[in-house]
């Protein structure tokens, strides 16, 4: 005589189908399942506290109906990737739109459940929010490409734009100019007063060249008191007024109280056009860096010989 397999009550199967019910309400992340083309019709706490909506506001919608609209296209590419078959779980991030203007970047995973017996086809969608995540990542980049003290660009980020600016001057007539900036007697205030007080003097000249761009032109830190500046469709004489005026910046007096400093400034410039390389590709970054460093340097010795001149006039025998 064989065994009879017990089957399982009815009490036992509610109990089962309430125990399920809770477990897709009370998720810690976002859960939904929605049809075959899209449309919500269920979603649970987690879901409707992380867009700030109520469960009535999302049933019948789609999730494109909160997407950003900078990510629609590439979520809609998703969905019918899936709905083609080609996949049978599919993760992406996108951002998703609360209900209070806010945005959040979410990693969205859909799996796709075939249709059984009493049970039509469905996609199961978990949503993470990883917002806090993305802003980690986006603070990691940018200090990869920023220089800390100064929020400026930094080497590696100046070369990388001033490839770009040199792959158009290839193609247009447009000029690229550099400008390499370096603060006369620095070491002085580092040595006089620490460098606390030498740190605030390079954060303020920052915010002074900030200040002087137009927005398409970039200013950076190269590191101790070296800064350049680049400048896209510049000539050598709308160069020579952009580093007046940044002579003039670097030359107003830096209030640090207690302290007030006053420094001068040397500045090169190298000019990059088509018209003095003919039919020959754009040179290095590092080239023209180089070729603007060497200009500065020219600078420095132009006016440090103007002060010996001075020097010596002053300490000259009376008439």
């Amino acid at each position: 005589m064989s065994a009879r397999v017990p089957q399982p009550s009815s009490a036992l199967s509610d109990v089962s189908h309430q125990d399920a019910s809770s477990a897709f309400l009370n998720a810690p992340i976002g859960m939904a399942v929605v049809t075959p083309v899209g449309v919500i019709t269920s979603c649970n706490n987690a879901l409707t506290a992380m867009l700030g909506r109520t469960t009535d506001q999302l049933l019948g919608r789609t999730f494109f109906d909160v997407t950003h609209a900078d990510d629609i296209p590439d979520a809609q590419q998703q969905c019918r990737f899936m709905q083609a078959g080609g996949a049978r779980v599919l993760r992406h991030e996108c951002r998703f739109l609360r209900a209070d203007g806010g945005v959040l970047w979410v990693m969205v995973s859909t799996s796709r459940v075939p249709e059984v017996t009493g049970h039509p086809a469905h996609l199961i969608m978990h949503v993470e929010d990883i917002s806090d995540r993305k802003a980690l990542e986006a603070e990691l980049s940018h200090r990869a490409l920023h220089d800390l003290l100064t929020g400026l660009a930094n080497r590696a980020l100046l070369l990388d734009r001033i490839t770009h600016a040199l792959s158009l001057t290839s193609r247009t007539p447009t000029p690229t100019c550099l400008l390499f900036l370096d603060l006369n007697g620095f070491k002085g205030v580092n040595d006089t007063y620490g460098h606390s007080v030498g740190d605030r003097v390079l954060q303020q000249l920052g915010n002074r060249l900030t200040g002087l761009l137009r927005p398409q032109d970039t200013a950076a830190r190269l590191g101790g008191d070296e800064f350049a500046v680049l400048c896209q469709d510049t000539g050598m004489e709308e160069a020579e007024g952009i580093a007046g005026r940044l002579r003039a910046a670097a030359a107003q007096p830096f209030l640090l109280d207690p302290h007030t400093v006053t420094l001068s400034a040397a500045i090169g410039i190298a000019i990059d056009t088509l018209a003095d390389r003919p039919g020959q590709a754009a040179p290095d970054p590092e080239a023209l860096l180089h070729q603007a460093d060497l200009q500065m340097y020219e600078a420095k010795a132009r006016q440090q010989s103007r002060h010996a001149r001075r020097g010596a006039q002053s300490n000259g025998p009376a008439a």
